[in-house]
């Protein structure tokens, strides 16, 4: 128990000496709400060349939007609004650092109740903590078919891409640290 103690100061120590070492000494900017009608998410959101993915997520902090790329009419998310949000909310504990990353991930459903059977990460973003948000995002989906029949396709992927800001400044961040480590011991 004691070792693990020991790790976890370790890890958050090393942490805190590379926020210190970046040489950031102000807080971040102050930036304006996050804009969908950027080249890079509009690009990730709405490809100009055909995707083999069947929907792509751009989640933020405050932001959670889902783009259907093709079979409209055999297959539909079914809204969830709140978990929407949720996840989102998820996602801000992270705004520690400047990041973006994409992930896919392939989804398997039952036909006749459009419940999700397996998913598989194909791409992870290798940020662990957001692969398992990505995946506790996943398992909550539920799809339909807008026609009342069967849901079709009933494998295919799904594109995340997670936009991180910084939101608080170096000695934000550190004193967080510290109360990580206080409540670790």
């Amino acid at each position: 128990m004691k070792r693990k103690v020991w790790m976890a100061r370790a890890v958050l120590i090393s942490l805190a000496a590379a926020v210190i070492a970046s040489g950031c000494k102000t807080a971040p900017e102050k930036r304006p709400a996050w804009d969908p009608q950027s080249s890079e998410n509009a690009a990730f959101l709405n490809p100009e060349s055909k995707s083999k993915d069947l929907y792509h997520v751009l989640l933020t902090s405050d932001n959670y939007i889902v783009s259907q790329m093709e079979s409209t009419d055999t297959i539909e998310r079914k809204k969830d609004d709140g978990g929407d949000k949720y996840i989102s909310s998820e996602i801000k504990k992270f705004d520690t650092i400047e990041e973006q990353r994409e992930g896919v991930y392939s989804v398997w459903l039952y036909p006749d109740s459009g419940r999700i059977s397996k998913i598989r990460p194909q791409q992870p973003t290798y940020l662990v903590e957001i692969d398992e948000v990505i995946l506790q995002d996943l398992q909550r989906w539920e799809f339909k078919s807008p026609s009342n029949k069967t849901v079709y396709p009933t494998k295919f992927d799904v594109k995340y891409r997670v936009v991180l800001r910084k939101s608080l400044s170096d000695e934000e961040i550190i004193k967080q640290l510290r109360e990580r480590m206080k409540e670790g011991s």
